[in-house]
């Protein structure tokens, strides 16, 4: 027993030895203790903290101006209603105004096909209004026409039986030839209002160059609206004027070319 109690002793005694040791090793492997600020640093530390604080209040204080002048709600305050002139107020403004210009860009898109065909109907009806006027001044002109050059009689009443007779042609007959100068006709169609047949019915009547009808006065020229069935054709369409121009561009001179009435 007393071997045992020994035994213990012994192992207390070496167990707290190791144990003290131990714990010196441990201590003496720690790095020292910092030294104790001194006063300029702590004076330095303190400048940086509220320069940091003024900071984080001017930050805290453009992130709020940003949210009102965004309108962009705080949680909790998403019911609330945006502030006027806002750029989320802006936003919803600008949405609500595209909405209405749709819808009336909608309205007008309809309105002018409407109108469109409204206006589509209105101008056939005038083109054919029109039409049926130029027609019917056609046929008067051209009954008056054929009144005047014989192929219809006007009616007229009776004067004792007496035949009546063919008025003859009005004006004076212009200078004509029996066959072109040098077997050489000058081209009639350059002038403007003669095509081919009445070429043709030009030259049958003697007329093959331009300083001919350059020369025509206006006794002349109502003698060839009659042979040719055209009243004032030659006046509208300015062959007088027409052929001395061709003349001129030809390098051709008319001797003593009488003016007329060609307007």
């Amino acid at each position: 027993m007393a071997d045992v109690l020994i035994w213990l002793v012994v192992g207390l005694a070496t167990g707290g030895a190791a144990g003290w040791f131990g714990y010196r090793y441990q201590q003496s492997r720690k790095p020292p203790p910092p030294p104790p600020p001194t006063v300029a640093e702590v004076g330095e530390a303190r400048g940086r903290a509220s320069t940091l604080e003024a900071a984080l209040q001017k930050a805290t204080a453009e992130v709020e101006d940003l949210r009102t002048r965004s309108g962009i709600a705080c949680a909790g305050d998403e019911d609330l209603p945006l502030p006027e002139g806002s750029l989320a107020w802006r936003l919803r403004h600008q949405e609500t105004r595209v909405r209405f210009l749709e819808a009336k860009l909608t309205e007008v898109e309809t309105s002018s096909a409407q109108l469109s065909a409204a206006e589509a109907r209105a101008g056939e009806a005038q083109r054919l209004r029109w039409r049926n006027t130029y027609l019917e001044g056609r046929i008067r002109y051209l009954e008056e026409e054929l009144v005047r050059t014989g192929g219809i009689r006007a009616a007229a009443p009776a004067t004792g039986g007496e035949t009546e007779r063919t008025q003859a042609p009005e004006g004076e007959q212009p200078d004509t030839l029996d066959a072109p100068r040098n077997a050489r006709a000058d081209d009639l169609r350059r002038i403007s209002g003669i095509g081919p047949k009445l070429e043709q019915k030009l030259n049958s009547l003697g007329i093959w160059h331009y300083d001919q009808i350059a020369a025509w006065t206006q006794a002349n020229i109502d003698w060839v609206n009659t042979a040719i069935s055209f009243r004032g054709r030659i006046e509208r369409e300015h062959w007088v004027s027409q052929a001395k121009q061709l003349m001129q561009a030809s390098g051709v001179k008319a001797e003593a070319v009488p003016e007329t009435q060609d307007s």
